[in-house]
């Protein structure tokens, strides 16, 4: 049966439709007696996205910032406290110097578990990692994959993540939901470079959904809700036809992965991975409905 907490989140999940964002602070420990939502994870966790020069820089829209004001209208007070660290893969989030060091020394891991243990306020537990491991194995240049790099990214998450879900699980305790987040492909905007981008595109979903089903399956066995961010990118679907203004008909897929990030961008951004506002939105969204559906 849910917890009280986990109930308690459940009815923001149903309450709120907008997509609403704060004001990006730096992550701080909150007050003995606040309420928080802690955050662990890469730049996604972190809001990223490209300024007008096209550098990537952390933003008040990020997913972490939508489920902070959410949770608002439940925790009165409640901080946003986000560890993540741009760049991070599962070895660095468990045996690299985190990026929020005056929050407990260590890891990121470390600084999240030091959190918990020292702050009896927590609501929600959010984390993202993995994708650097493997995603840096797939080119945008016309190279391919290099599936010897893919094979060493995987075998460097089965090596870090359980470590990481299982800690975690056990330092929010059986109250506090913990909700891993899986992703969306990126490499689907390859579609738009004509035969070989749309045949890099295409490989690209299966090292994603093998990556995807990897990830989710570690969080599971530790006890933690997933949240598939890929299934609202719809990145399986490269059946249904969609408008792709300026671009002409291309799968839903596409569609989304260009509607949603800055993936599809001319310069000075170009192939950007991270999401723009709405599509930090619907990771967001998948968080809530993970929490909700309790899967």
């Amino acid at each position: 049966m849910p917890s009280t907490r986990a109930l308690t989140l459940v009815c923001v999940a149903a309450a709120c439709a907008a997509v609403l964002a704060v004001s990006a602070e730096p992550a701080r420990a909150p007050a003995d007696s606040a309420p928080y939502y802690l955050a662990l994870g890469d730049s996604l966790a972190a809001g990223d996205q490209p300024d007008a020069r096209g550098v990537d820089r952390p933003t008040p829209q990020g997913y972490v910032s939508v489920l902070a004001r959410r949770l608002t209208r439940v925790y009165r007070g409640l901080q946003a406290v986000n560890l993540s660290c741009g760049g991070a893969t599962s070895r660095t989030l468990l045996t690299f110097p985190g990026c929020q060091p005056r929050l407990g020394p260590g890891s990121q891991l470390e600084e999240a578990e030091h959190v918990l243990a020292g702050r009896p306020g927590a609501a929600l537990v959010t984390i993202d990692v993995g994708d650097n491991d493997v995603e840096r194995c797939i080119h945008t240049d016309g190279r391919r994959i290099d599936r010897a790099c893919v094979q060493r990214g995987t075998a460097s998450l089965v090596a870090h993540l359980p470590a990481i879900a299982q800690r975690l699980r056990a330092a929010a305790g059986s109250r506090v939901p913990v909700v891993g987040i899986t992703d969306y492909d990126q490499f689907l905007a390859l579609w738009l470079d004509g035969g070989r981008g749309r045949a890099a595109a295409r490989e690209s979903v299966a090292v994603i959904d093998h990556l995807n089903a990897l990830i989710a399956s570690i969080y599971a066995r530790a006890g933690i809700l997933v949240a598939p961010a890929g299934q609202a990118f719809a990145t399986d679907d490269l059946a249904t036809p969609r408008r792709l203004p300026g671009r002409g008909t291309v799968p839903l897929a596409v569609e989304r992965v260009c509607r949603w990030t800055w993936a599809c961008s001319g310069p000075p951004v170009g192939h950007d991975d991270h999401a723009n506002a709405a599509g930090y939105g619907q990771i967001a969204q998948a968080v809530l409905d993970a929490l909700a559906g309790g899967r």
